[in-house]
């Protein structure tokens, strides 16, 4: 019996300390370490002065470590080498690992003390994840976990929508969600294949998914039309533009549409559509913006709906994977109040959809970014599946037919794009 009794407490006791472990309670303080690291990555002002510890701070999820930062270093020269810290805190460290499953699994009738020392012996690597900010001080954030690689998108994540949000994706603690009548327009930029047109398929399915009545959807897919094929026969969607020349039409449209709006709630003297009780949304939607961003015309309507698209219920997602001070205009960027930030290769073009660096420094996985609004948070984007897609929007199909000789909007020749050679035409085909 007394054996039994110290046989669980020593057991029980291995749980505790290892869960504290990983928690990084106990695992030792890293302020050391950083500053070792930054010491040896040649991070130390010219006079030999390094950063000088001004606190630690344990939180649940991570535990910051905050420094003085010397005169003639920048926060920039410690988040371009933000993996030289986050290899060294990893290198060569395992703790231990033990949890309650393991003590269920215990066979109290035979050799306990073996089988101690077996749990005593199992033990798992540390990957630790780094973060670095900077507000007057040097902040680095030390996450025990590593930010999951893959969350997926399901009808449980779909139901958990509500009004106009739409999932941007999880942090290691919550569900983070971009709520469209809260922050109307909002900026995706990223490398190629890394989840930037994912996440407009995202907000196309959501949306249509919950507001089914009362979103419609302009349509610009600079890169062929690929992207946003399948949706082209969804009720919802006005049209699909594939090329400069189409872009403008849309564009011209959807700006008419909005005026149309506008005067309508003047000549009823309504503030905006909520005020007048508009449940009506329209959203443009630009992928690979860059190839029209040096259209005069098409600029001069984009920058107009980002100013007056909000009370009229129109809601702008400019994405580009080439963000430079060119390609996203003052006007847009300052009316875009929220902002999705996958990998970039540059700070610079970090600096051009943030207003600062970061997203240069992103781990290299597929669907991690950065989304500001008044705060800046870290996440993993759904992944949403085209199967999931097709089965979630099969009831909003509706037959197109194609006219012949039709043709959409306008034939115009405009600056900076490239004339037209063939006429917008939907097809008879069902959502693929």
């Amino acid at each position: 019996m007394l054996f039994e009794v110290i046989s669980s407490a020593i057991i029980g006791g291995l749980v505790g300390y290892s869960k504290l472990v990983q928690l990084g309670a106990i695992s030792g303080n890293d302020t050391r370490s950083i500053m070792r690291i930054a010491t040896n990555a040649g991070l130390v002002a010219k006079d030999g002065t390094q950063i000088r510890p001004h606190r630690r701070t344990q939180k649940p999820e991570f535990t910051e470590y905050v420094f003085q930062l010397p005169q003639g270093l920048s926060a920039r020269q410690f988040t371009e080498k933000i993996d030289r810290f986050q290899d060294g805190l990893n290198a060569k460290r395992r703790v231990l690992d033990v949890s309650l499953a393991d003590i269920k699994a215990i066979d109290w009738k035979g050799d306990i003390v073996a089988q101690i020392r077996e749990l005593a012996a199992k033990k798992k690597r540390i990957n630790k994840e780094v973060e670095i900010d900077f507000d007057g001080m040097l902040k680095f954030r030390v996450y025990s976990e590593n930010l999951t690689d893959r969350f997926m998108y399901d009808t449980d994540l779909l139901g958990k929508m509500k009004g106009w949000e739409v999932p941007v994706g999880a942090t290691r603690t919550s569900l983070v969600r971009h709520d469209f009548d809260k922050h109307s327009h909002i900026t995706v930029a990223g490398m190629t294949d890394y989840g930037k047109s994912v996440f407009l398929k995202n907000i196309i399915t959501t949306l249509t998914a919950r507001q089914s009545k009362n979103v419609h959807f302009f349509l610009i897919d600079l890169k062929g039309g690929l992207a946003f094929n399948r949706f082209r026969d969804l009720e919802q969607v006005v049209g699909v533009a594939k090329n400069p020349t189409e872009a403008y039409d849309m564009l011209i449209d959807a700006q008419t549409k909005m005026n149309e709006r506008i005067e309508y709630l003047l000549r009823n003297d309504f503030e905006d559509i909520k005020e007048a009780g508009i449940k009506d949304r329209y959203f443009v939607i630009i992928d690979e913006a860059a190839d029209i961003s040096d259209s005069k015309d098409c600029q001069e309507i984009i920058k107009d709906i980002a100013r007056r698209g909000r009370g009229a219920g129109f809601r702008l997602v400019y994405a580009t994977q080439y963000p430079t001070n060119e390609t996203i205009s003052p006007q847009v960027r300052q009316n875009c109040s929220a902002r999705l930030c996958f990998r970039l290769s540059t700070a610079t073009a970090s600096r051009a959809v943030l207003d600062e660096d970061g997203a240069e420094s992103l781990p290299l996985v597929k669907g991690r970014a950065i989304y500001r609004t008044d705060r800046k948070t870290i996440v993993q984007t759904p992944l949403i599946e085209n199967q999931f897609i097709d089965d979630t929007l099969k009831p909003n199909i509706i037959i197109k037919p194609r006219k012949e000789g039709e043709q959409h909007g306008r034939n115009n020749n405009i600056e900076g794009a490239t004339p037209r050679k063939h006429s917008l035409i939907v097809e008879e085909v069902g959502i693929r």
